[in-house]
């Protein structure tokens, strides 16, 4: 089954790819094809499993994400998204109770699961995009971080409404003392203990090791989040935080980023296994009827709160970008339908009057299975909004598309560095380069792979990070199209050319200047139009200029 499943999702998704559609929907209909051929559902062992994609999506995320460039998003973590939630679960809460006719508690359940939105899928293409630090990537992200934020107090409100016997009170103070020792564990002592046990994981030089390690700390940190009663995903995104600022920060990003792309593949396929076929042939024109109505009244919404603060254009394009119900409630759907939530009905509503003319019968695992699905062709959409958020977001505003753009000028948007220099090794060159590009004032980063030489470039304040330059994921964190040259002075350099090789496969434009040893060196690097200095031939002629020039003194 394993063989014929990752059979199915390389060739959906070769397909996919050919005619330029997004591989998420590839890995959904592949979870839907095995249930159908093999008879099988999804299992909660896969579904832990598959969540961990997000766990190591949203400790990506705090990479990006320093305590300082957080405390300058309170207006998007705290206003925005508070709003956001808070106004969302009321307007669904409301459609549910009193024009569909659900019972009270159900209503609630359906208000607040309908209030997220996508983290696997919205975040992913922001990041993918470098559209993270933009107006719009700040408030998307902002607004994301307080939804799963707001996943502790529904999670609170679920289990208060299916335990009658439970205090409030004890519960609020559970949790509060809980998101205390979480906090205390995960950001200072956290940050020491995270940085010290990289570097003794660097000093090996074992990839292997280092990758181990890696793993330990977003695994250790989420558990210990969801020891506490928080989501998993949280305590990662403190612990990418924690680390933000380390010199491990890029080699970091890369080495996790393939773990990453494949649990988030096996979470969509565990999305995919949750259709029901037959349900969903009978009921298709109903499920996307409300999710049409369900998503366009999510955007006017998110539109109107963000309108008061932000231009037309961004607000748009935010609504549109958050317009899906997150993977989070089926989280959310599947705890209340083992409560039996979904057994409380009323009497009133649409759906209660068209049961009583006998157009309908609903059961329980009924509105279960179409809140599912709805969610997964939210999700479906979400690929094709996010790819064309421009035209859409033009069609939708037309006249008013530039109106109120003054409010977005006075957003504080982080700078990348940009038109800078490449300093591969941290050597005996690479250090003198560094200090006459520190002295001239000419904006550069040096990358070694050797702890300690990066960390005494740190004592004396140069700008050096930890990093494999040999490693292709980890070049592509370095944004080369902003790079204005790269200098390469590793000592080491039999392997200058597969260096150079890799880095023009992504930006073939870019100009290089290595430092070499030998003519069959720079013979090579001329072959793939890379300009070199040889080391030894240079230092000879230098000699030889001083040692028979009469100005620089007396002949030899």
């Amino acid at each position: 089954m394993i063989v014929v499943g990752l059979g199915i999702s390389i060739f959906i998704n070769l397909f996919l790819k050919r005619i330029n559609m997004p591989v998420i929907i590839g890995y959904i209909l592949t979870g839907a094809i095995i249930v159908y051929l093999f008879g099988i559902g999804s299992s909660t062992t896969l579904s832990e499993i598959a969540d961990l994609g997000i766990v190591f999506l949203m400790f990506m995320i705090g990479l990006e994400f320093s305590f300082d460039r957080l405390t300058s998003m309170k207006q998007e973590v705290l206003l925005f998204g508070i709003l956001q939630v808070v106004m969302t679960t009321l307007l669904f809460f409301t459609l549910s109770y009193y024009i569909f006719g659900f019972a009270f508690v159900l209503s609630l359940v359906i208000g607040m699961a309908f209030s997220l939105s996508s983290t696997a899928i919205v975040l992913k293409h922001f990041e993918e995009n470098k559209a993270l630090n933009s107006i719009v990537g700040r408030s998307v992200t902002g607004i994301l971080i307080m939804q799963d934020i707001a996943i502790i107090p529904i999670l609170l409100i679920l289990a208060l409404v299916s335990d009658k016997d439970l205090s409030l009170g004890n519960m609020l103070l559970k949790t509060f003392i809980s998101a205390l020792i979480v906090l205390a564990v995960l950001l200072i002592p956290g940050r020491h203990f995270a940085t010290r046990i990289l570097n003794l994981a660097a000093n090996t030089r074992l990839r292997e090791l280092f990758i181990g390690t890696i793993l330990l700390i977003v695994l250790g940190a989420a558990s210990i989040s969801h020891y506490f009663g928080f989501s998993m995903s949280l305590g990662a995104f403190i612990a990418g935080m924690a680390i933000s600022k380390s010199r491990y920060k890029y080699q970091v990003e890369a080495d996790l980023s393939n773990f990453r792309d494949i649990l988030l593949g096996l979470f969509f396929v565990s999305v995919g296994m949750q259709v029901n076929f037959s349900f969903l042939m009978s009921n298709f024109f109903a499920i996307i009827l409300l999710l049409f109505l369900a998503m366009g009244l999510k955007i006017g919404l998110i539109y109107l709160i963000l309108k008061i603060f932000r231009s037309s254009q961004s607000s748009i394009k935010t609504a549109l970008s958050l317009s899906q119900i997150g993977e989070f409630s089926f989280v959310i759907f599947l705890n209340a339908h083992t409560n039996h939530l979904f057994d409380l009905q009323t009497n009133t509503g649409i759906l209660s009057y068209l049961e009583k003319k006998g157009m309908i019968h609903i059961i329980p695992n009924d509105i279960h299975q179409f809140l599912i699905l709805m969610v997964i062709f939210s999700m479906l959409a979400t690929p094709f909004i996010l790819k064309n958020l421009r035209s859409i977001s033009g069609f939708i505003l037309k006249k008013h598309i530039n109106y109120g753009l003054k409010k977005d000028s006075g957003i504080p948007i982080p700078t990348t560095l940009t038109d800078y220099i490449i300093i591969v090794g941290y050597g005996t060159f690479g250090t003198e380069v560094a200090g006459i590009l520190k002295q001239d004032h000419k904006p550069y980063l040096a990358i070694d792979y050797d702890t300690t030489k990066v960390i005494l470039g740190e004592k004396i304040k140069d700008n050096v990070i930890f990093g494999n330059i040999t490693q292709r994921n980890f070049l592509e964190k370095l944004n080369l199209e902003n790079v204005k040259c790269i200098i390469i002075t590793i000592d080491n350099t039999s392997i200058i050319k597969a260096i150079c090789d890799r880095i023009l496969d992504i930006v073939p434009n870019i100009r290089i200047i290595a430092k070499v040893d030998y003519e069959t060196e720079e013979k090579e690097l001329h072959k793939i139009n890379v300009n070199s200095i040889n080391s030894r031939h240079e230092i000879a002629m230098q000699l030889v200029r001083y040692a028979t020039d009469d100005k620089k003194g007396k002949k030899c």
